[in-house]
């Protein structure tokens, strides 16, 4: 009785909760098809003005757009292959020092970004002469391989290992079992981790911040450059495509992968 009583109330906070945490979101999308110059919600009116302002090459949105792309995929690619490697070796064997291993691999996660970065432009300011791409691409290599190792040891802590064995004993050879058999099986895991780090890739502005030179810029920043100079819809804009593009990356989790991997 005290459950079927309870559930009515929870149920009301979850809406709520839910309400709270949307509701920005909708107005930013409502407000982005304003047409006048300020942002004001309810709009007083309809405009797609201000999508258009997103590809004027004065603002450079999609110079910023394609280096945040180069920099995420490259480096969520790099890390896949890194990562699932160590995942593998931390799962697949037993031998002293795999937990030391592990929080090794992940513990870029528990630095803040903003410390990393300062550790970095120190290295680089001694090294010198490091193009802007790749002072960007390392940091944010970096910073990623923890999602990709935690998803990918979440789904290999409960992998069946006897099906390796009895795959090699169908005749299969240790290159086909890996690619027919295990990497399949861990798949999930990989996705899962590989759509979370190039998010946190593409939407990282501290590191970024301090790592960047005028030649290269990526997304956050012009979008953050932008808003110091002004504040019209072209903010609101730009930020519900942003929404649109997670929103299609995450329907397409759920189709082929499951969002509940991300909770594991």
């Amino acid at each position: 009785m005290r459950d079927k009583r309870s559930n009515p109330f929870c149920m009301i906070v979850a809406v709520l909760i839910m309400l709270f945490l949307v509701a920005p979101l909708v107005v930013i999308v409502i407000a982005s098809f304003t047409p006048t110059a300020l942002i004001t919600f309810p709009p007083k009116g309809f405009s797609l003005e201000w999508y258009g302002n997103i590809f004027s090459k004065s603002n450079n949105f999609v110079s910023g757009l394609l280096n945040s792309l180069k920099i995420g995929l490259g480096a969520t690619v790099l890390d896949i292959f890194i990562g699932v490697t160590a995942a593998l070796s931390i799962c697949r064997y037993d031998f002293k020092g795999k937990n030391i291993l592990l929080n090794y691999f992940t513990s870029p996660m528990y630095v803040p970004s903003v410390c990393f970065a300062f550790v970095l432009l120190q290295v680089y300011s001694q090294v010198g002469r490091v193009p802007g791409w790749a002072r960007i691409f390392i940091g944010h290599f970096i910073i990623i391989l923890p999602y990709i190792v935690r998803n990918t040891v979440s789904v290999l802590h409960v992998f069946n290992w006897t099906l390796e064995d009895a795959a090699t004993s169908l005749g299969a050879n240790p290159v086909q079992v890996f690619f027919k058999v295990t990497i399949p099986l861990a798949k999930p895991g990989i996705l899962a981790g590989a759509l979370l780090a190039f998010l946190y890739s593409f939407d990282e502005v501290a590191l970024s911040s301090l790592l960047s030179t005028p030649r290269f810029v990526t997304l956050p920043i012009r979008i953050m450059n932008y808003m110091e100079m002004s504040f019209d819809p072209t903010l609101a804009a730009i930020s519900t495509l942003l929404i649109l593009c997670s929103l299609i990356l995450m329907l397409l989790m759920e189709k082929f992968v499951g969002l509940d991997m991300f909770m594991r």
